[in-house]
Formats: structure tokens, sequence, C-alpha cells
């Protein structure tokens, strides 16, 4: 009999630096930065704490959180003491969790983006003066400000997002949704922004009454009259295209900063420490890349050999996803970063059209979603594999080591490499050629020959 896979279990809220979240490393602490900006020596005294308090290992959360790692119980009140005395934590904790605010990286310093990071901040301070939401919204519920530009917020889903209309001075408000998912209600002008976003939090807890779990399901079962009747929006414009994001306008050297990607979002704080000592301020993004303030391609130069960070679109590991795993998780069976690092290196062409993704558990925490191959830990060191399916999917491999998985996505490269049309991506491949179980048994016959 194989061994059960390891099964989901809930941990609650999300954590924050005054309720932090007890995981096998210690205790995860992150911290909310409103409007994600941290000025290199702030970021250079984080490092000091994460690694005097914790084990020296930082997270970058797709939600630009900075998160500490490790911290123990007995470290966590001088940790607490020395966020307060730099200014990063601050309010209740209950308030803390409510303050899920995310703006484009680039306001400032790209000049297509709207000042957005004045107003995310400002809708931060509101929300940690507003008691009536701080139990009532789930721990998730939160709000984008999509300033466009080079780097438009385009992919990041939100329960409220404000996405600027180039060149009107006006914001497009939708709700549940990224940015071409989202269902628009209206336009508002920039000071009308941090009441607009109160104003539809409150309607959601109301209309809810704890039916829904987030904004998007309550627009899908009641539709958006309810809201539209507790705002005041201006109707759209009939000409409303929005900039899509390109990470090739984030990553590397632009003007104004150079873009660098921590693959998995993860860091010790000795190199993150090193980067805070080269550039003014740090930009937080939600994809687990920081903004350096007036980089150059000097720095590209610099960072580039040391393989450890991710400088252009084309790096495969930007179409990984991996849990922290065995060691950081209590839920996690196997080193799901390091196993995925090895497809990385005999993949490149399923991960330049696909995604990848290992799983330490059964959750499926770091990609919720279908993927073109998924790992799913099962037991000590063995993996289902699976392809076009979730973490803990319908599986065409069960219970192999995680050099056999290897071996099986090398053969399903090769199978791409020989067997594609012009222009078609793997997934489309799969489905071409009979789906999952006739692509694996194609992919078993490349193994023997």
């Amino acid at each position: 009999m194989s061994t059960p896979i390891n099964p989901p279990r809930v941990r609650g809220a999300c954590p924050g630096a005054l309720v932090p979240m007890a995981v096998a490393d210690g205790l995860l602490v992150r911290l909310r930065i409103p409007g994600g900006r941290l000025p290199g020596p702030m970021v250079a005294a984080i490092c000091g704490l994460a690694e005097r308090y914790g084990n020296g290992l930082v997270d970058l959360s797709q939600r630009a959180n900075l998160q500490i790692r490790g911290v123990t119980e007995a470290a966590l009140p001088a940790l607490t003491d020395a966020l307060r005395e730099l200014g990063l934590v601050n309010g209740e904790p209950a308030a803390e969790r409510v303050r899920n605010v995310l703006c484009s990286p680039t306001c400032g310093l790209d000049p297509a983006c709207a000042p957005v990071r004045p107003l995310a901040q400002a809708l931060d301070a509101a929300l940690a003066d507003s008691p009536d939401l701080w139990a009532a919204l789930p721990a998730k519920f939160s709000f984008v400000l999509n300033g466009g530009g080079q780097a438009p917020l385009a992919d990041t889903v939100a329960d409220v997002r404000f996405d600027a209309l180039p060149g009107t001075g006006l914001f497009r408000v939708a709700v549940g949704g990224d940015q071409p998912g989202a269902t628009p209600l209206g336009v508002c002008t920039a000071d009308a922004v941090v009441n607009t976003a109160l104003t539809l939090a409150r309607a959601y807890v109301r209309l809810s009454n704890g039916r829904y779990r987030r904004l998007a399901a309550l627009v899908a079962a009641e539709g958006t009259a309810g809201l539209a009747t507790r705002v005041a929006l201006a109707p759209m414009p009939l000409d409303t295209g929005l900039p899509g994001l390109r990470l090739e306008q984030v990553l590397g050297a632009h003007a104004g900063w150079v873009g660098l990607g921590f693959p998995f979002g993860g860091m010790s704080v000795q190199w993150l420490a090193l980067v805070a000592h080269m550039t003014p301020a740090l930009r937080l993004t939600p994809w687990r890349t920081v903004l350096l303030e007036g980089g150059g391609s000097d720095l590209v130069e610099i960072f580039q050999p040391t393989g450890l960070f991710i400088l252009a679109p084309e790096d495969p590991r930007l179409a990984l996803s991996a849990c922290s795993g065995r060691g950081a998780c209590d839920s996690g069976l196997t080193d799901a970063r390091g196993d995925a690092l090895a497809l990385a290196r005999v993949a490149p062409r399923l991960l330049a059209r696909g995604h990848i993704h290992v799983s330490a558990c059964a959750k499926g925490c770091a990609h919720p979603a279908s993927a073109l191959v998924t790992l799913t830990a099962r037991g000590d060191q063995a993996y289902d594999v699976s392809l076009l399916a979730p973490a803990g999917g319908a599986a065409q491999w069960r219970g192999v080591t995680a050099a056999r998985a290897t071996s099986l996505v090398a053969a399903l490269e090769a199978v791409y490499t020989h067997r594609m049309r012009a222009d078609e991506d793997p997934a489309a491949l799969i489905t071409r050629l009979g789906g999952p179980a006739e692509v694996a048994a194609l992919v078993e016959a490349t193994i023997v020959a």
C-alpha cells in the first residue's frame, strides 16, 4: 500500500508582525510595508534583526511583504520592540490583519506611473483607524492601487482595485480579480480612492453577512447592484485600454532602477544586506523581485555572475513555483525548492512556455491552480507527478523519487522538443496528443529509448 499524501491542514489567519505564524523553522514574522519602499539603511537594520532573532532567512511574499523566518518564542518580544523602534510595528494586532494594500512599485521612478504610493499609505492608515473592519474583513481581503506605466499590477488579484486610466487622472474601480478579470464598477478621482475603498469594504461586510469569503464570490452570486448603490462613481469611459505586465520591463537595468529577482522569493540576510548597501532604497514587488532605486548596468554586472539572482525574463526559474518545504513548514515532506531547481536545469523549453509546480504537501500553497507539471510530495522523499493538474490532482506517476521525477520531466522536454508544432505551447501539445495519459506513455517510451 502506498503512503497517503499528507492531508491539508488549516493554519488560520495570515501572519503579521504582531501575530506571527508558527511553522517548522520557528515563528514567521510578516512585515507590511505601506507603499512598499524601504530605505537602504532600514533594510540593513531588518537584516540585522533577522540574523539576531531569526535564522538568517527572509522571504519576499507575493503580496510584497517582507517575512522574517525562524524566530523563537523567547526572541519575539525583543524583535517586536526593535521593529517598533524602526517604525515597522504600530497599532493593534487586529488592525494589522486588514492592512493588505499593494501599490505599483515603480511609483516615482517611472514617469508613466500614476502617483499611487501616497494613496496606498493613506489607505493603510485609514484601515488601521477603522476598528469596525478589523474583525469583519477576511484576513486575505486586499486592495490594489495600480498606477500603470512600465510595471503595472495587471496580474495581481485583489478584492478592490484601482487601475489608473492613462492620461486622465482617473482610476477605474473594479472588484474581485486581476486587471483583466475584475468586474468594473465605474471611475473615481485620486482624492476619492481612500473613501471609495473603505466604502466598498463596508458594503462587502454588510452584503456578504458572513456568507461569502471574498468579494469575487459575492459578485458572482449577487452581481454588483448592491455595491453600486453604495458608491458614487462616474461611468466608465468607452476607451479604457490598460497596459499589461511584461517582466522584461521590470527585471534588469532600467531608467531609475535595477530589477533583481530571488528564486521563490527566499534569500539570506547576508545577500539582502549586500543589496541594501548598493541602493538608496528598495522597492518591494509582488513578483518576488526587488527594485534597486537609481541602479545601473554596473549592478547587473555585479549580480549576474553569482547565479543567485534573476535578472532576465527568460530565466527558467521564473516559471517555477515551490513552497518552503521540509524544515521550514511543518506540513512539508520534501525539499521542494531544491527539487524544483533540478527541474529548471532539464526543462528550459517547457518552462519557457509553461509552469512547473513542486509542492511539499497536498495543499499546493505556492500555486493553487493547475500547472503544466505538478509534483506533489507523498511520504518522505517521494512525489506524485501530474500533467495539467493542481497539487494533489490526478497523477500519471505515483510515489516516484525526486531523481525519477527529474528524469520524467527531462523526457517530457524531449517529447515537446521533437513533436511540437510551430508556436505550440506544451499544454496545447499534451491536448493535441490525446491528453496526460497518452503523453505519459510517450514519456516512458522516451526514457526507455
